[in-house]
């Protein structure tokens, strides 16, 4: 099966002033909104992991009951003021069926700190979007994990805080569904997707691979490419997909060469500032 994680870039950050090395036109939403469905339906993944989506309800999840997806979202966390985002997994229906959903909230590790100041620092609004799926042919269980990490390199305690929080919630759910009979007392394959905001020798990605209890490996097995998101200011690799003992990877889409991307993204071929990650699997 074929899984993608995409942050899509949000209307609501899309702002041509941003933007000022993409063409103009390519920045308006209605245009945008065909060039990223229509980059999807190329992939043609089996489990979509999204990031940055907003307009869900009236524009996303009707796209994606066309397309054949069923889908569930979570939109990010309202401490602050309000955030029209979230992050989607999305799968084939007639291949899986939807078990069950969880919201993580990093905020929460807000809750375990003394001071105000060190409440603020916690409270970023961002989630983890975690989605039990059964796949029809053999009722295996699969559970797929689209987050969003806080982004600021100032905040390199906030981000790791909210990896190892993110594993901990995965490990948490799986060890519940190894020890009841409706999980048929097996831990479910674990696929985590998102922008980590993090770079392949940073503390947050070796959170993610190091944490013995889940086995996770990135499907690049740790050599990743040189980058997944590309801007004039900004170019490097931040986007992951994760896996665990027992999804075999069997390919990674190749991502472009820089020179091939002009000035930045988006442009008229790549309808977000970031690049998928595209991985052939199997179970």
């Amino acid at each position: 099966m074929r899984v993608v994680s995409f942050n899509t870039l949000a209307q609501v950050y899309g702002k041509s002033s941003w933007f000022q090395h993409t063409d103009r036109r390519l920045m308006k939403w209605k245009a945008r909104f065909e060039a990223l469905t229509s980059y999807l339906t190329a992939i043609d993944a089996d489990i979509m992991a999204l990031q940055e989506v907003d307009n869900y309800a009236e524009q996303w999840e009707p796209w994606a009951r066309d397309a054949g997806y069923a889908s569930h979202y979570v939109r990010r966390t309202q401490a602050g003021k309000e955030k029209k985002d979230g992050s989607v997994v999305a799968w084939k229906r007639d291949a899986f069926s939807l078990v069950a959903a969880k919201a993580v909230h990093f905020n929460d590790l807000a809750n375990g700190v003394e001071t105000e100041e060190e409440k603020e620092r916690y409270v970023r609004d961002c989630i983890a979007n975690l989605t039990l799926l059964r796949r029809t042919a053999d009722d295996t269980e699969l559970l797929v994990a689209s987050t969003h990490i806080f982004w600021d390199p100032a905040c390199a305690d906030v981000k790791l805080a909210q990896a190892r929080m993110l594993v901990e919630e995965i490990y948490k759910w799986s060890e519940e569904r190894l020890n009841t009979s409706e999980g048929k007392n097996k831990a479910p394959h674990v696929i985590c997707c998102g922008d980590f905001n993090s770079m392949p020798d940073s503390d947050v990605y070796n959170a993610m691979v190091n944490d013995g209890r889940l086995g996770l490996k990135s499907v690049t097995a740790n050599d990743e490419p040189e980058f997944t998101n590309v801007t004039p200011e900004f170019t490097a690799c931040i986007d992951y997909v994760f896996v665990s003992d027992g999804v075999v990877v069997e390919s990674v889409r190749a991502q472009p060469t820089r020179d091939s991307l002009g000035a930045g993204l988006p442009n008229a071929e790549h309808p977000s500032d970031h690049l998928p990650v595209v991985a052939d699997v199997k179970l």
